[in-house]
């Protein structure tokens, strides 16, 4: 105590760029220390359309290989995963045929060539040099909450060529919290 009768008594203000929000700091978990994890695929239920080795899929979403698209400069690849996610970014890697831009689309497992040119994306994220070496591709996170499959549309690369190419694709997030009724005990 001072000799006033006060007592000193230390305040925390937990800020929000530069604001007072009057709260206590959100509690850090052991998973937001860290950020997104690399999420799992389901690789059998991948697929790409107009490429010319398909196969290659497989290696490009497992850590690296080449997939090139065949008749034109589009590709159109359908991601599975083995469980809805919540999906926080994605990182592409390609040269310079690589896509100029992704379109993406949420939970469609029948998706051709004319659905996503007519269609609005839920998300399109325009890629530079910079964007497509690796640095990760933020998504609007609010969008990508509930997510089974995503279908990438890339309608033209970045040297305006016939043929796009991509060497790695891989995507950031968390898993869906479920809940297993069966594990539920009946009380009373």
């Amino acid at each position: 105590a001072s000799p006033r009768g006060y007592i000193a008594i230390h305040t925390y203000t937990h800020m929000i760029n530069g604001v007072p929000t009057g709260g206590a700091p959100p509690a850090k978990s052991a998973a937001s220390c860290c950020g997104p994890d690399e999420l799992s695929l389901d690789i059998s239920r991948c697929e790409v359309l107009n490429a010319s080795n398909p196969a290659a899929l497989a290696a490009v979403l497992g850590g690296g290989g080449e997939l090139r698209s065949d008749c034109d400069e589009q590709l159109l690849i359908t991601i599975a995963f083995p469980s809805a996610v919540k999906l926080h970014s994605i990182v592409l890697e390609g040269p310079g045929s690589a896509p100029d831009e992704i379109r993406l689309f949420l939970n469609r497992t029948a998706m051709g060539f004319d659905d996503a040119e007519a269609e609005e994306p839920l998300q399109a994220l325009p890629l530079d040099e910079a964007r497509r070496s690796g640095a990760p591709l933020l998504l609007q996170y609010v969008k990508f909450q509930n997510v089974s499959t995503l279908t990438l549309f890339a309608p033209s690369n970045q040297e305006e060529s016939e043929v796009t190419t991509l060497h790695r694709l891989r995507f950031f997030g968390s898993v869906h919290d479920t809940t297993n009724m069966k594990e539920f005990k009946r009380v009373g």
